[in-house]
């Protein structure tokens, strides 16, 4: 049964975190804590873990499990402000991540309070009130990024329910109406930077893919559900198939491009909540959610290991440890995704009263084993001018070409017609980006490399002059022209190799032609050149995915063969590659979005084009179940 990989995966990760939960230390603000691995420290977010421990409780019936979401609320008083807020961790005044603390016990006291002490109960729904009240004060469509509005309606609903308090649920209603006026011209949530309504000068919006299909579309499926409004739901489903043409065949985010893309890990984001939430609670209103959230979790479960979930599918291969973060919250999308499902009907009324020992939900499983997910199935050119970006499909390829200027860090996603994701049907993926440059943007939740040849793996053109760098996927103000035919799809981008402040090198402007040309078997990129005054050592890098342990191959100066279980990958270039920064094993590596990858580098020309080809060989068949290669 499809349904059971919930269930199972939840149960893995609580048994997991149960294990890093500190109980023979019995000092205030460690006792009961959750450790990380990665982090060596307890996350302010961890007692987040308290619903999905109540679940495996009350469903499961171990004791255990109640025993560790006790101890847990008791360290989270380690958090607790006296306004009644939560903050995000001992060394941080941020208290806006109440929201997510309150969906969390209420939650929790919802399903599974009947199982709880009535004075543990008590002191729980006491805990609860001095932190909804916080948020009614506090919580505006403006408190911060778009995701804690979207997830804050779903707070004041279910503190109002939990809490028998009209107040909150009229202001959660006044909440997820303004969050409507968020959505893009093509159904994407915008609001994801500052201002929350802003365009660019290219007219973008504010837009992350990560954060909107993990939190805010979630915290609006749980309000419209629980509200019963029929306008607000139809208006997230619009939005649900809009985000859905992202999700990669293997169930990946394709966050390549998105403001807040430091914290993208492949199959979502570092520290929100999941795609389950969203697309599994409204997967009976179209059988694609169903098979979204199959295939996600199938993903997660391959980036799970000995119980935790790692930051990306090759974290563990380069043996970097694993922050606890990605687990608890993704358990808590688990744990709302079988409860609801388990207790909602599916016509979207008020949750059912009647208990039920039964954890599986196959009569409203809707995933299906044939049905294709958009980006599966489509072909052609998609365009989004609100991320001025574009999506290429032909036959087999998939691919993400970005011009979008938002800067939501310096040095962060890529611009200037980067090609951001390369994938095939028969291998999956082959590209992607990273951070041009990684910083730790968030200190409390990402984590430092600790392997040895990170560096940034998106495809650019590069120049380096006194040690600055002037790049294509800098530039904001490039311009992309697009051709489509039966059996040939090209891109061409025009622009400037800039720095991180869109400046040109001091020696004049450097301009660049970029031309992607796909076709049924191969893609060619063709890049030209042309300066003010003549310029060397500018590079073209184009990283590709590669585990260590998979066979890399010179033929010759020019072309290369990286072996794969299902095909044999070719990259050739009619000047010389080279594979350069690499470790013994020739890969470098990026957190950002957890792969190792082959460090192809060649020579780029000002008086003659610079042709690189990729294509597969000896292909072995359709890609039939999610295998990251």
């Amino acid at each position: 049964m499809r349904t059971k990989i919930y269930s199972e995966l939840l149960e893995d990760y609580c048994n997991a975190m149960l294990g890093l939960q500190i109980t023979d230390i019995k000092t205030d603000g460690i006792y009961g804590g959750i450790m990380c691995p990665s982090c060596s420290r307890i996350h302010g977010r961890s007692p987040d873990t308290i619903y999905p421990f109540m679940y495996m409780a009350h469903i499961n019936k171990e004791s255990k499990f109640l025993d560790a979401a006790l101890k847990l609320f008791d360290w989270s008083k380690h958090v607790s402000m006296p306004d009644g807020s939560f903050i995000n961790d001992t060394n941080s005044k941020w208290n806006g991540i109440t929201v997510f603390s309150v969906i969390q016990l209420c939650e929790a006291i919802r399903h599974h309070g009947s199982i709880l002490d009535p004075k543990d109960l008590m002191k729980w729904k006491d805990r609860l009130k001095g932190a909804a009240n916080f948020l009614y004060n506090f919580l505006t469509i403006s408190s911060s990024n778009i995701n804690y509005a979207a997830s804050g309606c779903a707070a004041l609903l279910l503190s109002g329910i939990v809490l028998e308090e009209p107040n909150y649920i009229s202001r959660s209603k006044e909440l997820a109406y303004q969050v409507l006026e968020y959505f893009s011209e093509n159904n994407l949530i915008f609001g994801e930077g500052k201002p929350q309504n802003g365009k660019t000068a290219r007219g973008c919006r504010a837009i992350d893919l990560g954060y909107n299909v993990e939190e805010s579309l979630g915290g609006l499926a749980i309000y419209g559900l629980l509200s019963n409004d029929e306008f607000v739901l139809d208006k997230i489903t619009k939005s649900l198939e809009a985000h859905l043409e992202f999700m990669m065949p293997d169930g990946s985010w394709d966050n390549s491009w998105g403001t807040r893309n430091a914290k993208w890990t492949y199959y979502g984001s570092r520290t929100s909540d999941g795609c389950q939430i969203a697309y599994g609670l409204l997967q009976d209103r179209n059988p694609l959610f169903g098979e979204a959230v199959y295939r996600n979790t199938l993903l997660m479960k391959e980036c799970t290991h000995e119980g935790i979930l790692y930051g990306g599918p090759h974290y563990l291969n380069v043996g970097e440890l694993p922050c606890i973060h990605h687990t608890f919250t993704h358990a808590k999308a688990l744990a709302t995704l079988l409860d609801y499902n388990r207790q909602c009907d599916l016509k979207h009324s008020e949750l059912s009263k009647e208990e039920t020992s039964k954890s599986e939900f196959s009569e409203k499983d809707t995933s299906q084993v044939n049905v294709k997910l958009p980006r599966e199935a489509a072909s052609g050119i998609k365009y989004y001018n609100e991320i001025n970006t574009a999506l290429v499909a032909m036959k087999d390829w998939r691919a993400t070409i970005t011009l979008y200027d938002w800067e939501y860090v310096k040095d962060g996603h890529a611009s200037g017609g980067a090609i951001t994701m390369l994938w095939n049907n028969k291998i999956g993926p082959l590209i992607t980006a990273s951070l041009t440059e990684y910083q730790i943007w968030e200190p409390n939740n990402m984590q430092i490399p600790r392997y040895s040849n990170h560096a940034c793996i998106t495809p650019r053109i590069e120049f380096r002059n006194n040690r600055t760098y002037y790049r294509n996927v800098n530039d904001t103000n490039a311009e992309m022209e697009k051709y489509e035919s039966k059996n040939e799809i090209k891109i061409v981008v025009r622009g400037k190799l800039v720095d991180s402040n869109n400046r040109s090198p001091e020696t004049g402007d450097i301009n660049y032609k970029l031309a992607y040309c796909f076709k049924p078997d191969e893609l060619i990129t063709v890049i030209d050149i042309n300066t003010e005054k003549e310029v060397n050592d500018i590079v073209y890098w184009m990283p590709v995915i590669s585990k260590h342990q998979e066979k890399l191959s010179f033929v010759d100066k020019n072309n290369i063969e990286i072996y794969k279980s299902k095909a044999k990958v070719i990259v050739s270039a009619n000047t010389e590659i080279n594979l350069i920064n690499g470790n013994e094993n020739n890969r470098i590596y990026n957190l950002v979005p957890g792969f190792e990858a082959v460090p192809i580098c060649t020579k780029v020309y000002t008086d003659k084009s610079t042709i690189i080809k990729i294509k597969l060989d000896e292909l072995q068949g359709d890609l039939v179940s999610v295998i990251i290669d």
